[in-house]
């Protein structure tokens, strides 16, 4: 499994647990399991853990670096995809925030809307702007 495979999947996860609202960081492993192989699954589980563990603080760069929505309001495909991004360039030594803001644009236009794409790299921008 290739890591842009098993990005796209991480993110479908984080937008099951935003839709469903009922995961857990132990149930998100285990789908993480079921559906990530090789050596990119403990990678995801540790990114993942890491976004559900800090959630709270990631939502709150979110929110603080988008003008026109805010998490609640947010498409949620959207949102799995800035939470993913955020997830990555903090929690993962070996991605830079370059190649974070490109897989981001590239899950926004195969998954999001069109305007998705814009908002997202400039979100993401900001964010990564002020944590540099």
């Amino acid at each position: 499994m290739t890591r842009k495979q098993a990005r796209e999947i991480m993110m479908q996860l984080l937008f099951e647990l935003e839709a469903g609202d009922e995961m857990n960081i132990e149930t998100l492993e285990a789908k993480c399991d079921e559906r990530i192989s090789g050596k990119e699954q403990e990678r995801a589980r540790t990114i993942l853990r890491a976004i559900l563990t800090n959630l709270d603080s990631i939502d709150e760069s979110i929110n603080r670096c988008s003008r026109s929505w805010k998490t609640s309001r947010m498409p949620k495909v959207d949102l799995a995809i800035l939470r993913l991004a955020i997830g990555e360039s903090r929690y993962a030594d070996d991605v830079t925030a370059a190649v974070v803001v490109s897989e981001s644009i590239n899950l926004a236009r195969k998954f999001s809307t069109d305007q998705s794409a814009p908002f997202i790299h400039g979100v993401l921008g900001t964010i990564l702007k002020d944590e540099q």
